[in-house]
């Protein structure tokens, strides 16, 4: 009894070995797969057309071939090669009538027929909305005022761009003569007319390519920074080792910073931390670049920032200086 239950678990064993060693060859009727079923558009809209079909269980197939017409429904040329089963198309005609069929290729290369045809025509039919994000970053910059623009598109290719609208009060009425800028790139600048010391105030819009608008943003409000006035060491100051730079700090709470640089193309050796005053007056920020070379010209330049804030509201010009000795 033991040996025959013995020879039959080898016969059991060497049965599940032979059946995994069995290659497996994909079959091939030498027909292409089934025609793909349910194509249809489920969105024709602001120049955006969404495309779907079933998936084709057929087990040749392979990929799927999308022909499209454009006011042509009978000339329907290949327009791309699919793994899925739908196709967003972009950036259409809202005037033009688009025509889509879409076919099944199989592993063998044998394509299917074509599906039957489904149109779409893709108008202007809902106002655009305002991006997601819109940051705004005043600056002085070596004495040129700047207010500069990073905003988001989001997931809509109808967008045209940004229109900027600019006043001193608060809560304005946009209207044309308060037009300053038209966004159509993700970062833009705004340096027409600007004066530091004066509040300004931001509205956008966004604008489709066919004309339709957004409703306006609330205020976005910019302040630019007076010129900080740099005092010790002078510009081409050839001196001994110093221990504090000296600037005129501005009468707003702020944030200054020492930037020391070994070239005037902006070569980095040495940063200040942060010394914050809220009134006018010498600042005074000690020196402590860790190495310095005698007679060697460095550059230097302060930069100053809202509490706690990351990116500069003012940036200097360069200065120069070289240390003689040290006492």
């Amino acid at each position: 009894m033991r040996k025959l239950l013995s020879l039959s678990l080898f016969s059991l064993i060497l049965l599940i070995g032979c059946e995994q060693n069995i290659p497996l060859v994909p079959y091939d009727s030498g027909l292409p797969p089934a025609v793909p079923e349910n194509i249809r558009i489920t969105t024709a809209s602001d120049g955006v057309v969404i495309v779907r079909w079933w998936e084709n269980i057929d087990p040749e197939y392979s990929y799927y071939n999308l022909y499209r017409g454009v006011n042509d429904s009978v000339n329907l040329t290949f327009y791309k090669k699919l793994f899925s089963t739908f196709y967003r198309d972009e950036n259409l005609f809202y005037d033009s009538v688009y025509y889509y069929a879409v076919s099944a290729v199989g592993r063998n290369g044998k394509e299917s027929r074509k599906s039957y045809p489904v149109v779409a025509r893709p108008g202007n039919n809902f106002d655009p909305v305002l991006p997601s994000y819109i940051n705004v970053t005043p600056v002085n910059y070596e004495g040129k005022l700047l207010v500069s623009f990073e905003w988001s598109k989001d997931d809509n290719p109808d967008f045209k761009g940004l229109e900027v609208y600019r006043s001193t009060s608060p809560g304005f009425t946009p209207n044309q003569n308060d037009f300053v800028l038209f966004l159509d790139d993700l970062h833009d600048t705004d340096s027409l007319a600007l004066s530091h010391s004066v509040k300004y105030y931001y509205k956008f819009r966004t604008a489709d390519h066919g004309g339709r608008f957004s409703k306006f943003s609330d205020d976005y409000i910019a302040f630019l920074f007076p010129t900080v006035e740099k005092l010790f060491p002078q510009n081409g100051a050839v001196i001994p080792f110093f221990d504090v730079y000296s600037v005129e700090s501005l009468p707003f709470d702020l944030e200054y910073e020492i930037v020391v640089y070994d070239s005037p193309v902006v070569n980095e050796v040495w940063r200040s931390v942060r010394y914050r005053s809220t009134v006018p007056g010498e600042l005074f920020i000690p020196n402590y670049i860790p190495s310095i070379s005698l007679n060697k010209k460095y550059f230097w330049r302060v930069a100053v920032y809202l509490p706690g804030g990351n990116t500069p509201v003012f940036w200097s010009d360069l200065s120069s200086f070289q240390v003689t000795r040290f006492d």
